[in-house]
């Protein structure tokens, strides 16, 4: 062991001192580098170009960040201000919406910019890996291109490129290399200048996503690697960078407070268990670096943990320690798996579940960065190996063989990986084919079927909007068999009562909506869905004719509306709450009420002209007429040839004369 500690040594050190000489004294350096790297850039555009295809995730934060964000529509100072002032679904990034409103902006709100966007930072991010390794480990080409070349083909980067709402991680990341680019150029260099850049670029980094607060502890790393002279100085330059790390760390944990609604937090779990899945979820990630197989959008808990682990489990603890033993033993080679190792730790130890938050036990995406680290080791070993036989080196065309074939098969199952992302339905029934009991994977998959296929494409063909509504009722079962924290079921519930109400099953609509309120009463759709409900079929309908009950519904609807006025500031969301309290008052024959109903309505919403039509038809049954009278006049101002209006101001009108008004 200790002779190939001392080979693996000189083949670091003095090995490459030479060969950095004749590559240099060559002229043929500059010309293979960049053709390998003209490959790499090549194949990647060839695995991700069908994503520019691809629309936007219906149902899982695209809607949020993009489809729905309505501020992105415009580059407007007012638009630029919010996204520096806004947190956009639990996150603070303005740079990140600001790309997206660039994108906007150059697409036309076309998915298709969105996507080209993000492969464009991907393929920029390669090629700064490039530069960064080879800033830090200058004596070999051959390390740098390795290390470039798994980062852009690897299969499980495919999430945080194909995915939209993953902008953040391409966008954070070519920030990231860009400080740590020019940290490497000050350490050279020592121009101060650098240093600013660097600190620079680290600001944007962590204004695209906050796993940037952790490049400080990378400089210290880069240090190390470089075998710099502990000083004061060099803790001195990164006090600015600690700063930032620190006021970034606050606003995100402020940011994911702000929402205001109920997380999904992990399941309870055990001491034992809870190390069990850190150290698996750690070790699962160093396998799929190697071996990305059965990759996943989602990695759910495991459904035996209100029992017990796999042993599997418990076994990573032990593997994971004896990782952790062979980095600190590897120092008697060299910093080379040190460094790459520690790069890997420190930029995924944020998202390792230490501290147990989400559903899911890891992410592909959170592997974007850190597998720099890991794939710098593997390049450092291929170098290595290569190098490591007689003068001939006979072990340079096997190693070599051998990488252009990991390299081919990590292109194709990042291809094939690429298609998964098209849509909601391939993305998360390829979940449920892997995890059949993702809970999430079933809810998200059937809000896609109720929503998209029920209410839109097959919204005038009854017989199809019912089976893909059904298709989504038994979606929603099983994640409400499935999830593993029965107060997550509220989503479930909930969406199971709307896809009850599209089949026609107004009572059991109802009933799920008591359900989902019971564990949430948060939600104001809700209570404004559930008041419809009780007001327009029970009170309305089913009891039309039965005054008792008829009013008992009608309060129900009315308290349920109020509680959704209570849960939104959304102007026109109360404009439907008053409404519809104003609808309930008439029909319990509360006629001041709902005229008062129809007031908040107008105040909110001067041009509405229903609300002053049924305000008129309020103010007339309390025999309000001059009231009625101005409310037709307003409605015929808006709209001179609304019938209904001329009708009802000169049966008015009548009546007045009648009584000698």
């Amino acid at each position: 062991m200790n002779v190939a500690g001392r080979n693996f040594s000189k083949t670091n050190i003095r090995g490459q001192q030479k060969k950095t000489t004749r590559e240099a004294a060559g002229n043929g350096e500059s010309t293979w580098v960049w053709l390998v790297l003209a490959l790499i850039v090549i194949t990647t555009v060839i695995i991700y170009y069908k994503a520019v295809d691809f629309g936007f995730l219906n149902y899982w934060d695209d809607n949020g960040y993009v489809k729905d964000n309505s501020h992105i529509t415009g580059l407007a100072w007012k638009n630029i201000k919010l996204f520096f002032s806004e947190f956009y679904v639990g996150n603070y990034q303005p740079v990140t919406i600001l790309s997206y409103a660039a994108d906007y902006k150059i697409g036309a709100g076309q998915a298709a910019a969105f996507h080209f966007t993000n492969i464009l930072f991907h393929i920029l991010n390669t090629c700064l890996v490039f530069v960064f390794i080879r800033r830090i480990s200058p004596a070999s080409a051959v390390v740098a291109l390795i290390t470039a070349g798994f980062f852009a083909v690897h299969p499980m980067h495919v999430e945080s490129v194909a995915w939209v709402s993953e902008r953040k991680d391409v966008l954070y990341s070519f920030f990231f290399l860009l400080s740590l680019i020019m940290y490497a150029g000050y350490l050279k260099s020592k121009k101060i200048i650098h240093l600013v850049y660097s600190a620079l670029f680290f600001v944007l980094s962590c204004m695209s996503k906050s796993a940037a607060v952790v490049l400080p502890l990378i400089m210290f790393l880069v240090d190390y690697y470089g075998s710099r002279k502990f000083s004061r100085g060099m803790i001195l330059e990164k006090i600015p960078f600690f700063a930032v790390s620190l006021l970034f760390g606050v606003v995100a944990v402020w940011s994911q407070k702000s929402t205001g609604v109920m997380q999904d937090w992990a399941p309870d779990m055990s001491v034992a268990e809870h190390l069990s899945i850190v150290c698996f979820s750690f070790v699962s990630y160093l396998f799929h670096a190697f071996v990305p197989l059965r990759l996943s959008a989602i990695y759910p808990y495991q459904f035996e943990l209100s029992g017990s682990l796999p042993v599997i489990y418990y076994l990573s603890v032990a593997f994971a320690g004896g990782l952790l033993f062979f980095m600190w033993y590897s120092r008697r080679w060299g910093k080379d798996v040190i460094f790459g190792f520690l790069f890997f730790i420190i930029t995924i130890v944020l998202v390792l579940q230490i501290i147990p938050v989400g559903g899911a036990t890891m992410a592909d995406r959170y592997s974007y960065m850190p597998f720099v680290g890991i794939f710098f080791i593997a390049g450092k070993l291929i170098e290595w190996f290569s190098a490591a036989g007689n003068p001939g080196n006979k072990h340079v065309k096997y190693s070599f063989t051998v990488l252009a074939v990991v390299f081919f098969v990590f292109s194709y199952l990042a291809h094939a990986r690429v298609k998964v992302w098209e849509n909601d339905d391939t993305l998360f029934s390829d979940v449920i084919v892997k995890y059949p009991t993702s809970s999430a994977a079933y809810l998200n998959r059937g809000i896609y079927y109720k929503n998209y296929y029920g209410a839109t494409v097959y919204a005038n063909d009854k017989l199809n909007r019912e089976i893909w509504v059904n298709l989504a009722i038994r979606d929603f079962e099983n994640a409400i068999k499935f999830e593993l924290i029965p107060k997550n079921n509220w989503k479930a519930w909930f969406n199971l009562g709307m896809a009850k109400g599209e089949l026609g099953d107004f009572g059991g609509a109802v009933s799920n909506y008591d359900k989902s309120i019971g564990l949430y009463p948060y939600n104001r759709y809700a209570f404004l869905y559930r008041g419809v409900y009780l007001l327009n079929y029970f009170a309305n309908t089913l009891y039309a004719d039965d005054k008792t009950k008829r009013d008992l519904y009608a309060r129900m609807a009315v308290r349920d509306f109020e509680n959704a006025l209570k849960l939104t500031s959304v102007p026109m969301a109360k404009v439907d709450c008053f409404n519809n309290i104003g609808i309930a008052k008439v029909l319990m024959g509360d006629y001041a009420g709902a005229a008062r109903a129809f007031d908040s309505v107008i105040r909110i919403d001067g041009n509405n002209i229903e609300a002053y039509r049924k305000r008129g038809n309020a103010r007339y049954l309390l025999k309000n007429y001059r009231g009625a009278l101005e409310d037709c006049n307003k409605i015929i101002e808006m709209n001179p040839q609304d019938a209904e209006a001329i009708k009802n101001r000169n049966f008015v009108m009548s009546v007045l004369a009648a009584r000698g008004a």
